[in-house]
């Protein structure tokens, strides 16, 4: 596997606002993060507002967002030199990681998470992110993998997005129909250690698990230098 993005992987990136390197992280690494990642459950069975489906600020050692206790070992991965590359072929040299969450997705009971733009939720200025999805497992169409609408990133606009308080979501702003045409929706199959890079602007979501694996995912955020994390927005705004 290369640890490079190639000239038509980064083009894949501009065009549909996703790709999905050929690279994987090594397995020491990938068991270093699955054994932290147990110690981050374990951690926070009882903390309030969060759950095995959904944690934010998981990085963070003192409880942050929604009372999370993080592990910032966690942090090890973001730190590969190999991914930090990747993302500076699409997104430039000055990065700012500004925050990590978990989608645990666990066997059987794993919840949607509604089609949206996660510019929705994030209180950067200007808006400018790129994620990094990483799979602790294999994530498939049986077990809720991550789909996205290829292209709907580019006119750099966030849709309407409408509130949805179903107990079967993990997030509760959900893109209008129109402008997430599911027959169009594309898989993100990934194997354990594997990880998809996408835009801020790209319309995207996921489908409960009712399957007997697990499906969890670590996300990195990252921001260029030129934007800022606004905390009174953040403050005042109803989303982690």
């Amino acid at each position: 596997m290369t640890a490079r993005l190639t000239d038509s992987q980064i083009a894949q990136y501009h065009e549909d606002g996703l790709v999905i390197p050929d690279w994987g992280l090594p397995d020491d690494v990938l068991g270093r993060l699955r054994d932290n990642y147990d110690q981050l459950l374990a951690a926070n069975r009882e903390a309030e507002g969060a759950s095995e489906d959904f944690m934010v600020g998981v990085h963070i050692a003192d409880p942050g967002p929604m009372g999370v206790q993080g592990m910032p070992d966690l942090l090890e991965v973001i730190r590969q030199p190999d991914i930090l590359d990747m993302v500076e072929h699409v997104a430039g040299p000055d990065l700012i990681l500004w925050g990590t969450t978990v989608f645990g997705k666990p066997a059987g009971t794993g919840k949607t998470t509604p089609w949206h733009q996660d510019g929705d939720y994030y209180p950067i200025e200007p808006l400018e992110t790129t994620t990094v999805w990483v799979s602790l497992d294999h994530a498939r169409p049986e077990n809720g993998c991550m789909r996205y609408i290829a292209g709907s990133h580019r006119d750099h606009r966030l849709f309407p997005h409408h509130w949805n308080e179903d107990p079967g979501f993990t997030l509760f702003q959900e893109i209008d129909d129109e402008f997430a045409p599911r027959e169009k929706a594309r898989d993100i199959v990934l194997e354990p250690g594997q990880i998809s890079i996408h835009d801020v602007y790209l319309v995207h979501g996921s489908d409960a698990n009712r399957s007997n694996d697990r499906r969890a995912g670590l996300v990195f955020r990252i921001m260029p230098g030129t934007s800022h994390y606004n905390h009174a927005a953040a403050a005042s705004s109803a989303n982690p």
